[in-house]
C-alpha cells in the first residue's frame, strides 16, 4: 500500500515537473519573439541614423 502511494506521488511530481517546464518554455518562447520585435525595430532606427538621406 506504502509502494502504491509513493509511486502515485513520483508520477505526479514528474507530471507536475513537465507541466511546470513546457509553461516555462512557452513563456520563453513568447519573450524571445517579442525581443526579435524590438530588435527589428532597433535596427531600422541604427540604419536611419546612419543613412538619413536615404
Amino acid at each position: 500500500m506504502k509502494k502504491d502511494r509513493f509511486e502515485y506521488i513520483k508520477v505526479a511530481s514528474i507530471v507536475v515537473i513537465a507541466i511546470s517546464l513546457s509553461i516555462i518554455a512557452w513563456n520563453s518562447s513568447k519573450e524571445v519573439s517579442y525581443l526579435q520585435g524590438i530588435e527589428e525595430k532597433l535596427l531600422s532606427i541604427i540604419n536611419a541614423l546612419q543613412n538619413p538621406g536615404k
